[in-house]
């Protein structure tokens, strides 16, 4: 139940930040820096706990990262908050992202 929770709860605030992002002046960014199977591993574990191994990670030209984790596509990028001044950390599977987004991965 605890895992179900936190998978929801991590989608949810991904959703919330990019649903606000025109509203609120937010800016889509890049990955953090780093190698990507690192990076994309811990963003994509962070915002879906349920994931198991993530594999196939590669820095895209704008500097997001493309990954499958359990044969599922995501996207791992960055988006800022100027009003909260913080940066937030999310991986968003590929049809959400193109959904939201209008981006694909």
């Amino acid at each position: 139940m605890k895992i179900r929770f936190a998978v929801l709860v991590g989608t949810a605030m991904s959703l919330v930040a990019i649903a606000t992002a025109d509203a609120a002046g937010i800016s889509v960014g890049a990955a953090p820096k780093g190698e990507a199977q690192f990076v994309a591993s811990k963003i994509i574990k962070d915002n879906h706990p349920t994931c198991k191994k993530v594999s196939g990670a590669k820095r895209r030209p704008d500097g997001s990262i493309s990954a499958q984790c359990d044969g599922a596509n995501f996207l791992v990028f960055t988006v800022f908050n100027p009003k909260e001044g913080r940066t937030l950390e999310l991986a968003l599977n590929c049809s959400a992202a193109k959904k939201h987004l209008n981006v694909g991965c």
